[in-house]
């Protein structure tokens, strides 16, 4: 048998090769241009593996033909009837050989950590979330290309490209990106972009190749590049995340390498990467490639001729697990020397983050609303719990359900660690207390019809596991809302939502996108179970209190809209109905009296179109 294997490692800029020993020992190397077959076609890519085989084989002083296993790990290669066409040429090139051809995100797993079970996160010019587990499933998530891609080097230049052309516009903030971008590119002004973007030989690596600029731009404290820096890293982790979820790796510490020229070269965007994906999986070990893709595949290829491959080269978790709302935040680790507009910006940053940390919770969200509203309607409450600025969130909410949608205000009820007082004058000791927030529920004498929420950005409140605890042994539904995991609350809940903002722009405040995450998370809690109880007719308030004149000619605009008539009848209409806006729309559209209106609404549990449905 031949004393020696091939790994290749193929992608959209460079193909790289290495000739290896049965030790594992890497014995020549060599460099090809671009393999990905997408980029430059079937003749370009087998020129470039070619350049590269030979090289190495050469440098090795071993006759190519005489390998004894080949693996090409390429971009591109992911999908099957890429792999098949690919696989086809592999025949012809390496005929007596025999060889496999896999994801470079594969290679770059097994190079990268010395195992196959983990994950890899690849940005270049353009990116890929990959990983395997113990069972043998793989999962990914990217690789689409460098036009569907986020957070690859290409990504950020586009998104910087598009913002140098709004600050031209003045359609947008100025930025340092124009200055550096034009300057770069050697251009007299942001129009010249143009010639220059659509040139005929304009090629994806060199828009690509503004990357760094942007990253620096980014760095040294740009509002406009560092949102681009940031949403890329949030992408990058979104991918990583779904990854990890897919293979159920989440729960216990695992590897993840972080790969790719725009990830190993560049450590501040390593670093907002590493701190996004840590936010969305606290167990993930992130590290640096320990060794290149290239000696990946050559792994590989050793594994597949049945060799035992060394110990995985990843390091265990630290002892101590810090929560992500208690990191710094690597944006703001210079706050205090940014100018005053630079701090505006960073935070308006990070509220759009917090907002965006919200779409993964959507479905949770809806399967809670469904279900307090379920018990609602049997006469339950909904009860908010908290400490701090999460228990001062639910008791505004609460406060705000009678006057919006006439409400009682028994209904939807605010308990606060330290009582009412603690609203406003702060008692930080109060949420230490478990047996409190067992009592504060006791003496709400809740029951099987009540939902509690628990609020806790930590996601660890005593006060609130207290709640929690004996709203459970009263059957109530429980619900936690929180914004780290793993969390000992989300033990305590039936259904948990976790917006995952990570760390704040002051490290540990989380009044700030904790707090609003929890606002929009309560806001939809509140409101589409209030539109599921009916107080709504469409999108107009129908059961609300006309305590002011504002209210009162909003309730004539209600009826007038809901009806289709102008607003001296629905005055009048509302008069007649004793300024009741359900009774005055129902009877208006079913052109009856207030009396048999109400009866209507009585029959259909208050709503307005079961109302007007049994009229039918």
């Amino acid at each position: 048998m031949s004393e020696f294997v091939i790994g290749v490692d193929g992608g959209a800029s460079k193909t790289s090769a290495v000739v290896m020993d049965r030790q594992a020992q890497v014995m020549g190397r060599g460099r090809g241009g671009s393999s990905n077959v997408h980029v430059v076609g079937l003749a370009g890519m087998r020129r470039a593996l070619w350049d590269a085989m030979q090289e190495a084989a050469s440098s090795a002083g071993v006759d190519l033909s005489q390998a004894a296993r080949v693996t090409w790990a390429l971009a591109g290669s992911g999908r099957a009837q890429d792999t098949r066409q690919i696989e086809e040429l592999q025949g012809v090139m390496l005929p007596g050989t025999r060889g496999q051809v896999v994801t470079d995100a594969l290679a770059a797993l097994m190079g990268g950590a010395g195992t196959r079970i983990g994950a890899v996160l690849i940005a270049g010019t353009g990116m890929i979330a990959y990983g395997e587990n113990a069972a043998g499933d793989q999962a990914r998530a990217g690789g689409w290309g460098y036009a569907l891609d986020r957070g690859s080097a290409y990504s950020l230049a586009q998104q910087a490209l598009r913002a140098v052309a709004r600050a031209a516009d003045q359609s947008d903030l100025p930025t340092g990106l124009s200055k550096r971008i034009i300057g770069f590119l050697g251009l007299a002004q942001a129009s010249d972009l143009v010639r220059w973007i659509y040139a005929p030989e304009r090629a994806v690596s060199d828009i690509a190749a503004l990357a760094p600029l942007v990253l620096d731009t980014a760095q040294a404290g740009d509002l406009v590049a560092a949102e681009v820096v940031a949403l890329g890293a949030d992408a990058l982790a979104d991918a990583a995340a779904a990854v990890a979820g897919r293979l159920n790796l989440e729960s216990n510490p695992f590897p993840l390498v972080l790969a790719g020229r725009l990830l190993t070269n560049n450590e501040f965007y390593r670093q907002v990467v590493n701190q996004a994906v840590r936010t969305r999986l606290p167990s993930v070990r992130p590290q640096l490639p320990h060794d290149a893709a290239d000696v990946g595949a050559g792994l590989l290829a050793l594994e597949s001729l049945g060799y035992a491959l060394s110990s995985a080269t990843w390091n265990e978790p630290p002892a101590k697990l810090v929560w992500t709302s208690e990191q710094r935040n690597v944006l703001t680790n210079d706050l205090d020397l940014l100018t005053t507009l630079e701090m505006v910006g960073l935070m308006h940053l990070a509220d759009r983050r917090a907002v965006a940390a919200l779409r993964p919770n959507l479905p949770a969200i809806a399967t809670a609303v469904d279900a307090i509203a379920a018990r609602m309607i049997r006469g339950g409450r909904l009860i908010y719990v908290g400490a701090g600025t999460s228990g001062r969130l639910g008791a505004l909410d609460a406060a705000e359900c009678p006057p919006t949608f006439n409400a009682d205000p028994g209904q939807v009820v605010g308990i606060m660690a330290g009582g009412r007082t603690a609203f406003a004058t702060a008692k930080e000791g109060a949420e230490d207390d478990r047996g409190a927030g067992r009592l504060a529920i006791a003496e709400t004498e809740t029951s099987s019809l009540d939902s509690v929420v628990g609020i806790a950005a930590s996601g660890r409140t005593p006060f609130v596991a207290g709640a929690l605890e004996e709203a459970r042994d009263r059957e109530a539904l429980t619900v936690a809302l929180i914004c780290n995991l793993p969390s000992p609350l989300a033990g305590l809940a039936d259904h948990v939502i976790a917006p995952l903002v990570g760390p704040e722009i002051i490290t540990g405040s989380t009044r700030l996108k904790a707090g609003t995450a929890q606002k929009l998370v309560l806001n939809m809690l509140s409101t589409l179970v209030m539109v599921r109880l009916g107080k709504t007719y469409g999108n107009l308030m129908v059961d609300m209190r006309q305590q002011n004149l504002k209210l009162r000619d909003r309730a004539v605009r209600i009826v007038a809209e809901a009806c289709g008539i102008d607003e001296a009848r629905a005055e009048d209409a509302l008069d007649a109905s004793q300024r009741d806006v359900k009774v005055a729309i129902v009877s208006q559209l079913i052109d009856d009296s207030p009396e048999e209106a109400r009866a209507l609404l009585a029959q259909a549990g208050g709503l307005v179109r079961e109302a007007l449905a049994g009229a039918q």
